[in-house]
């Protein structure tokens, strides 16, 4: 306190003083102030020091920014369609990406040799990161008219100490931008052309195996394909025709031999009758009385033509009964026909014998009407022989015909699972075909659009604002360090104050004497002090008060000092 203050009556000895803070006025905070200015101002001028200080030994940090601009096709989409169909956000991500990489900040690091404090006593890796950080791509923006394609824009920045690195850095990023838009458009492009001809030559060779198979099954089943079915019902039609043609030629042809065989047995009865003498001219009738071998034959060749007769309206030709009768008539006649030359041959011998005086009594007209005989009988031996080979060839059609109708018709039976195989071999074809085609189409998009990249009138990045060496640092915001600094020692030393002051629980004045004690106080006492001792304490106040302003200024002062050397 101050001053010492009278109490009028004190309270009784044995009753603790407990009564609550009294309520502060304007007054007590500025007699807070008065009493702790020195722990207030104390850490506001340490606080103030320090901002100048960090504010002006904190590196400034430029900014280089230029702008890309990303450019349409020169040739539009629908004449030339694209093959690379990545989101804009996405392509500049991953160029963004490739060129962030390790080795390519390194190389630019060493390259311009960035960051040299930091390299010494950081690893590279850090060093690189700190780079990374400081790259910024962003404002990806669009800008279209109407009626005019659209185009993106972005920014491409670079924060550094050195504000000309900083530009050149920055340029330098920017142009890795467009080259490697470039390569990596052209390589998705050629990727996607790759892909295509691949998918393409799988096509074609996926097409080709299916032709052959389908090649392979027309001619295993050929006659048994759903869209033959037609041509092989009017091709079996056609064989029924001929078939029933061939049986009639071939009946026609068996009546013409019974004819030749009859002209010809009337014939040889003829010539016989005219060789023998008058006696000897008997009939195959009397040959067959006198030899009963004969008889035996003609009987048997009888029933056997009898028997055919039959077999022949029932069956054709090509039946098994009737060709064994038709050869065993045929062996029975050639063996009666042996026997009756023999037979005139007998008859002849005998008529000769009793001298040749007879031979020469034949008449000359007998002997013309014999060598004519003899020639028709020569001409039927051949029209015969004729008509054999013909009946034969008949024979022969006609088993092949129904060999051919016979399996012509098998085929039609089992055709149903065979026309599934086939139609499911038509659908593969057709789908194999289209897959073809719209390979072809979209490998033939793609290499003019791979082409269309090379030439470099595709999409395309440009600099659309080049950077320019900046002017001014964008950090450290000095004024806002400083007022940070000076705002937090002036909250240290009000919270220091506050600290003290709720610690103290002394009467400071007669409002506490009156509030505390609830006495009336009739007066006070100043409190007395020594003069020296008040004006020593005072002096070593300013002292220390003028050593620390002073301390204070020179390191204010060697901080801007040296900023403005170093910026220089």
């Amino acid at each position: 306190m101050s001053a010492t203050t009278i109490p009028s009556a004190a309270p009784p000895m044995d009753q603790p003083i407990s009564v609550p803070r009294r309520p502060l006025d304007f007054e007590d905070y500025i007699d807070i102030l008065r009493r702790h200015r020195s722990w207030i101002l104390g850490p506001t001028f340490l606080g103030l020091v320090f901002g100048v200080v960090t504010a002006f030994l904190w590196e400034d940090s430029y900014v280089a920014r230029g702008k890309i601009r990303v450019t349409p096709p020169q040739v539009p989409a629908r004449f030339v369609p694209g093959n690379v169909s990545e989101e804009m956000t996405a392509r500049i991500n991953a160029i963004a990406q490739e060129i962030i990489t390790r080795s390519s900040l390194q190389n630019l690091i060493q390259t311009y040799n960035l960051y040299p404090d930091d390299r010494k006593r950081l690893p590279m890796e850090d060093v690189i990161d700190r780079m990374r950080r400081a790259i910024g791509i962003d404002n990806i923006q669009s800008y279209s008219r109407s009626g005019s394609p659209q185009y993106h824009v972005f920014t491409v920045s670079f924060v550094y100490s050195d504000r000309r690195l900083a530009q050149k850095i920055c340029s330098e990023l920017i142009d890795r931008f467009t080259r490697q838009s470039i390569e990596s458009r052209l390589n998705s492009s050629r990727q996607t052309t790759l892909f295509l001809s691949d998918q393409y030559e799988a096509a074609k060779r996926e097409l080709d195996e299916i032709d052959a198979r389908i090649a392979v099954f027309k001619s295993k089943y050929f006659g048994e394909l759903p869209e033959q079915e037609q041509l092989v019902m009017t091709r079996l039609s056609g064989m029924e025709s001929t078939l029933q043609a061939t049986a009639g030629q071939l009946s026609r042809a068996q009546q013409d031999k019974l004819q030749l065989e009859t002209q010809l047995r009337d014939l040889r009865e003829q010539a016989a009758a005219l060789v023998q003498p008058a006696p000897a001219a008997e009939s195959s009738a009397v040959a067959a009385q006198r030899n009963p071998k004969i008889a035996e034959l003609q009987r048997e060749i009888e029933r056997a033509r009898n028997s055919l007769r039959v077999l022949r309206e029932s069956y054709t030709e090509s039946h098994p009964d009737v060709q064994r009768l038709v050869a065993f008539i045929e062996g029975r006649e050639k063996q009666l026909e042996e026997i009756l030359q023999e037979d005139r041959k007998q008859q002849q011998e005998a008529a000769a014998s009793p001298g040749r005086a007879a031979v020469h009594a034949i008449p000359e007209a007998t002997l013309a009407r014999l060598r004519e005989l003899n020639s028709a009988i020569v001409r039927l031996q051949a029209a015969l022989q004729a008509k054999d080979m013909e009946i034969e060839d008949y024979n022969r059609q006609i088993n092949d015909l129904k060999n051919r109708i016979r399996a012509t018709q098998a085929k039609l039976e089992g055709g149903a699972a065979i026309s599934q195989e086939y139609l499911q071999l038509v659908r593969d074809r057709e789908l194999a075909a289209r897959r073809y085609e719209e390979l072809g189409r979209k490998l033939q998009d793609s290499s003019m659009a791979t082409d269309l990249v090379s030439r470099g009138q595709s999409e395309t990045m440009e600099v659309l604002e080049s950077p320019v060496i900046p002017e001014e640092p964008i950090a450290p915001n000095r004024p806002l360090i400083i007022a940070v600094g000076i705002a937090l020692g002036a909250a240290v030393g009000i919270g220091l104050a506050s600290v003290r002051e709720i610690k103290d629980t002394s009467l400071k004045n007669l409002k506490d004497v009156r509030a505390y004690t609830r006495l009336t106080v009739l007066g006070s006492v100043p409190l007395l002090e020594n003069d020296f001792v008040v004006r020593r304490r005072r002096r070593i106040a300013w002292l220390a008060w003028a050593l620390a302003v002073l301390v204070g200024i020179l390191l204010m002062a060697g901080a801007v000092f040296y900023y403005y050397t170093q910026r220089g």
